[in-house]
């Protein structure tokens, strides 16, 4: 188990990559959990070192809809009758499973929905299960926790759900999955955006936290976190070229340009490469967009 205290009252339990995440723990009036997705016995062992156990918290935020961001959010809520929190765009999904499937592009019609559900279930055992979200969150709303105050900030582009968290305690965020990681950003949805998400980086950007909380690194508090961002934001642009450079070089549909990896250094898995090819298409839409490329008949070329 690795801890990272950030304030007497505000800790992070260290999941790192997915299929976990990093569990932000606030242990103030009330003990507030966002985000469970780091082992569960991690988080028990956590709270038990701090005369806590799983049954005492009292809340849990949701940033947004992935499956290991949400993994023990309902155990928690059946262990401890706690209440679940979560955005106004996360609540619905949350509430309805089927829903938060073909959200995630994942509907019934698609033949790689078994291999996810599978794939989800074995790294993520639990993000499916069925309970409801008592409070809506909304963009700006700020509640707070005796000592601590949190503050919503919506943060679209991974997720149109997507949300960080605001500790204005320390001056901190959790940036949920702005998370500055080396794999860099993931926007693996048809309903991801490329734009959107560049925003959100700016905007995260524009700000001067004293403490930058990533929901993926092993390292959970990211030092000098304006360079760690731009550094991740230069991500899109190197994808983007070096699709622009299969084209060149005669792909001509999404599927030719898969053919050598640009995201995932290995396609051996059909839910991998599902979210390969949703991240090329962004790619290739932006591309359209800027006028570069043109689609016609199917088949992409340079303008």
């Amino acid at each position: 188990m690795s801890v990272v205290t950030v304030a007497p009252d505000i800790h992070v339990v260290v999941g790192g990559m997915m299929p976990r995440c990093n569990t932000v723990v606030i242990t103030g009036d009330e003990l507030v959990v966002i985000d469970p997705g780091c082992a569960i016995e991690d988080l028990r062992m956590f709270l038990h070192h701090q005369g806590l156990e799983l049954r005492n918290i009292d809340t849990v935020i949701i940033t947004h809809i992935h499956p290991d961001h949400i993994v023990h959010a309902a155990r928690l809520q059946r262990l401890s009758r706690c209440r679940i929190a979560a955005n106004e765009i996360t609540a619905p999904l949350f509430n309805d499973k089927e829903k938060m499937k073909s959200f995630l592009g994942f509907s019934p019609s698609n033949p790689i929905r078994p291999l996810w559900e599978k794939y989800t279930e074995e790294h993520s055992y639990g993000a499916f299960d069925e309970a409801s979200v008592d409070e809506v969150l909304h963009n700006g709303d700020r509640f707070s926790l005796g000592t601590v105050t949190l503050r919503c900030l919506y943060t679209p582009g991974h997720t149109p759900d997507h949300m960080c968290i605001e500790l204005e305690k320390v001056n901190g965020v959790y940036a949920a999955d702005i998370d500055c990681t080396e794999f860099g950003p993931f926007y693996g949805h048809p309903n991801s955006s490329i734009k959107q998400f560049r925003e959100s980086i700016r905007l995260l950007r524009d700000r001067n936290y004293a403490v930058f909380i990533s929901g993926h690194r092993r390292d959970a508090v990211v030092p000098d976190y304006h360079s760690s961002l731009a550094a991740y934001d230069r991500q899109f642009d190197i994808r983007e070229d070096l699709v622009l450079a299969q084209v060149m070089d005669g792909a001509a549909t999404v599927e030719d340009i898969m053919s050598t990896p640009i995201v995932y250094p290995s396609l051996s898995s059909p839910v991998f490469l599902e979210f390969e090819r949703w991240m090329i298409r962004h790619h290739v839409d932006h591309l359209l967009e800027k006028g570069l490329v043109e689609e016609a008949n199917g088949k992409i070329r340079l303008l």
